[in-house]
């Protein structure tokens, strides 16, 4: 069993944003140092940049971790340890790309139907602000996960 990770450093424009942990001669873990939330990478995830990425129809899930995969393909150290580091790091754009693609249909398509057809539904259910807008966010949720989980 290997115990021992070696880390080489990945750095864009000066800064280190991650890290590619090899076992042997193989990139086995990619990891970011900073939250996907952090837009501005100051180490800190402001209320406003919380909230921008909450409320966006578009996920940022994962998007710190392609950035520092996508960055080690230029990295000597990487390439030059691992040739099959590339396609891995493609493949990881890919995904995020696609789930982008995915986010953004429905947020085109879907969303603005399910809100129009949602509102009147909590209406009836409950008299309640506050209750009406719970229903709603969550036929809006189980709406989004149905249409993720078709996608897939």
């Amino acid at each position: 069993m290997v115990d021992n990770i070696d880390w080489v450093i990945i750095d864009r424009f000066g800064k280190n944003i991650g890290a590619i942990g090899f076992i042997g001669e193989k990139a086995a873990v990619v990891a970011a140092f900073y939250d996907d939330y952090d837009a501005n990478k100051n180490g800190s995830v402001s209320a406003a940049e919380w909230i921008i990425g909450k409320i966006s129809p578009l996920s940022v899930k994962g998007m710190n971790v392609v950035e520092v995969a996508m960055q080690a393909r230029f990295e000597e150290k990487v390439f030059l340890r691992d040739d099959t580091f590339n396609p891995m790091a493609m493949n990881l754009f890919t995904n995020f790309a696609r789930n982008l693609v995915a986010d953004g249909i429905y947020a085109a398509y879907f969303s603005r139907g399910v809100s129009t057809v949602a509102g009147p539904i909590a209406g009836r259910i409950a008299s309640n602000v506050v209750a009406q807008f719970a229903i709603r966010r969550g036929m809006e949720a189980a709406v989004k996960a149905a249409y993720d989980a078709a996608m897939k």
